[in-house]
């Protein structure tokens, strides 16, 4: 071999070792780095002993964070995270149950006929000096309960899911900006908003006379295993739903404007379509 193609084949191995060292040395530090920055961001709230808190009754409940300018963000992680709207009993009568970590940072105050519960995780942030990354702060186990005979409940946590299980009462009715399950529930109207494309709306072994849902705000969402006399529709745009054969229940569309259409699968079996 020349002597000119040893050093080129060497300038080669040399710059391929040196490559390989630069990505092994930035996985073990700066990845590392980063990390360990990231898991700074999350806060886990213990499910252990919740306090609980008497609320006024109300004709609505809203539920959100306090006022702030501050650009920090809070996202509910997968585990453990959901407010839920539970039947009272007769030692849960107006109930609100928050974990224990969260006390002296949970107000109740009513204006007229509306119940706000404030969560305040800015100052919670702020007394325990929780780190920041990206403006962003990830909470997990933030679990929440209200014992109560009224749904009417506008959740403004973001990100947070509803859940309501085994309510008997008139309306049901939920505005949320998260997932939204209705689960064994027995309700004249069931008014859900989901404003969240991304978030999905279950309806499960129910029952209701009416279920009002509006297709525009609506990203994914399901009927299963309900008994529901009319399903109203209402929409600006195309939609689409599968009816099946063993729900049996009325369809009404109302469009809001001209160019909305309702295109209607109806798979397997024959099935009774009227047009009044």
């Amino acid at each position: 071999m020349r002597f000119t193609s040893k050093i080129i084949l060497g300038g080669i191995l040399f710059i391929f070792i040196t490559s390989v060292l630069f990505i092994i040395g930035f996985s073990f530090s700066e990845r590392r780095n980063y990390e360990s920055i990231n898991i700074s961001n999350q806060i886990y709230f213990s499910q252990d002993n919740p306090i609980g808190m008497d609320i006024e009754s109300y004709r609505v409940i809203v539920f959100e964070t306090e006022k702030t300018d501050s650009q920090i963000r809070f996202y509910f992680g997968a585990e453990n995270n959901s407010l839920n709207i539970n039947p009272m009993t007769s030692e849960e009568v107006n109930k609100l149950f928050f974990p224990e970590a969260l006390n002296g940072f949970v107000t109740a105050n009513t204006n007229n006929d509306t119940l706000t519960i404030q969560i305040k995780f800015y100052e919670y942030r702020e007394k325990y000096d929780v780190k920041v990354f990206n403006n962003q702060i990830h909470l997990f186990g933030f679990n929440i309960s209200i014992h109560t005979s009224k749904v009417n409940v506008i959740n403004k946590l973001y990100g947070l899911p509803t859940t309501v299980s085994n309510i008997e009462t008139d309306i049901i009715k939920i505005v949320s900006y998260g997932d939204v399950l209705i689960e064994s529930c027995k309700a004249i109207v069931i008014d859900p908003v989901v404003n969240r494309r991304d978030s999905k709306l279950t309806v499960k072994n129910s029952v209701a006379k009416t279920i009002n849902l509006d297709l525009d705000v609506l990203g994914s969402w399901s009927v299963e295993g309900c008994d529901v006399e009319v399903q109203n529709h209402t929409g600006s745009g195309k939609h689409h739903i599968t009816q099946h054969r063993n729900e049996k229940t009325k369809i009404n569309w109302n469009p809001k404007n001209e160019n909305a259409e309702l295109n209607i699968k109806v798979p397997g079996d024959s099935i009774q379509i009227v047009f009044q």
